[in-house]
């Protein structure tokens, strides 16, 4: 990791640098919840109506994303690296990856975004 690269967080127990693994993006289990912000960020993005983009990758509930293939996120695309194909616009809890309150709380949680994600390097180390 390059300093340039590294993200650090006060009263985390661990640095981030993205490797593209998409791995975030596809955690059994996962969701990803939107707001109206989102999806009118998302919808200028793809350059298609609100609408459009609640029906084609909205759940039904109307606050979280669809699945893709696989189970993964709706947007992850594919190739040699991972990427995010509406990145500038991800919604908040993407952008906020792996900085969760809840990560701090939920020895689970934070043991699986360790093993998951190649990204995240122990202080410690």
């Amino acid at each position: 990791m390059s300093d340039a690269e590294v993200v650090r967080r006060e009263g985390f127990p661990f640095v981030f640098s993205c490797k593209r693994s998409g791995n975030c993006c596809a955690i059994p289990g996962g969701f990803v919840r939107v707001t109206p912000a989102d999806v009118a960020g998302i919808a200028a993005h793809l350059g298609m109506s609100e609408a459009a983009v609640r029906s084609r990758f909205v759940q039904p509930d109307g606050v979280t994303l669809k699945d893709g293939l696989g189970g993964r996120c709706v947007f992850l695309a594919e190739g040699r690296l991972a990427a995010c194909s509406i990145y500038p616009v991800r919604p908040a809890k993407c952008r906020e990856w792996p900085f969760w309150p809840e990560v701090l709380v939920d020895a689970r949680l934070r043991e699986l975004v360790e093993r998951t994600c190649p990204g995240v390097v122990s202080n410690a180390q």
